[in-house]
């Protein structure tokens, strides 16, 4: 693959998941007739990104300083960019209070949902950064998944979601959208997930209320990861895929975000409507860490990947 072409799929997975996050926070929760309503007039992109975007830097910006996973510092950087007011969930908000309080990051994941750990989809919104910058090692992708997830939610279901979408995120990248099932159904071990991925192709043609009856639309990863890995393959752009995992409903940010990055991984930014970059820019540049930020970490991982 052209080099020039591997940077922008770089940017198109972490932009990709900004724009979907952006664009689904404004109707997370809502049916699908609510979201429908919501954008009838266009989809535009009229909202910050939420805790999916501003934990997927903190794994881009963990990795870069670090060359690598490593849990204590990712977890460092969690804290460091948290902000209330970007809706995270309950579960992660006190395991990161434990955390700031000085708690193991390999300890205080567990402390949750009586000792179970989370099965939701908060590490697999984040994971792209895992999914980039070991795409080309498949063991070490899994590995360093489960731990990354592991930060926040330690349950082998929120793990297991959290790896899936990396090894999509890689394959995407790699160009292998043919085969992306087939790929994924030889490395997955949980049986809900199999039970999943194994239903998408025969869905192709479904009606959303029947996908969503599937596969789900809720915020526990097996209920959504392959939703967001459907949405990718049912259309052939961007643009329709990532509104499609929006008008699902349900938890609108963090399909959308998962969908975004991988289309994002396999079309590259260029793919991304201008207006929709034009309006994630305008929306974080009150402070927060907006796009130029989000492609100068995809690009710095693409450098340190390749030694460039």
């Amino acid at each position: 693959m052209i080099k020039d072409a591997l940077r922008s799929r770089f940017r198109g997975a972490l932009v990709g998941s900004a724009v979907g996050d952006a664009l689904g926070a404004p109707v997370e929760g809502c049916t699908i007739e609510e979201v429908g309503s919501f954008y009838e007039n266009g989809w535009e992109l009229k909202s910050h990104y939420t805790d999916d975007t501003e934990m997927m830097i903190g794994v881009a910006e963990s990795l870069i300083e670090r060359h690598g996973f490593d849990g204590a510092d990712m977890a460092r950087k969690f804290i460091r960019n948290y902000h209330a007011w970007r809706h995270y969930g309950p579960g992660t908000r006190a395991v990161l209070k434990w955390l700031e309080a000085g708690e193991h990051w390999e300890v205080a994941s567990k402390r949750v949902f009586n000792g179970e750990g989370s099965y939701g989809n908060g590490a697999a919104m984040r994971i792209a950064p895992i999914g980039l910058f070991y795409h080309d090692d498949v063991d070490t992708l899994w590995e360093i998944a489960h731990k990354a997830s592991h930060i926040t939610h330690s349950h082998v279901l929120g793990k297991e979601g959290a790896a899936i979408q990396a090894y999509s995120v890689a394959l995407a990248l790699r160009g292998q959208r043919e085969g992306m099932l087939t790929c994924l159904g030889a490395r997955i071990k949980e049986g809900i997930y199999r039970n999943k991925i194994s239903k998408i192709e025969r869905l192709m043609d479904a009606d959303r209320e029947l996908l969503i009856e599937e596969l789900g639309n809720d915020e526990a990863a097996f209920n959504s990861v392959p939703t967001a890995i459907f949405s990718f393959l049912r259309f052939h752009s961007f643009y329709e895929s990532v509104i499609y995992a929006i008008s699902l409903g349900g938890d609108t940010d963090t399909i959308g975000a998962m969908t975004g990055a991988i289309s994002g991984a396999y079309y590259g930014e260029e793919a991304i409507p201008q207006e929709w970059l034009t309006a994630l820019a305008k929306a974080e540049d009150e402070g927060g860490k907006g796009l130029r930020y989000i492609e100068w970490l995809a690009d710095e991982l693409y450098r340190i990947k390749f030694n460039v």
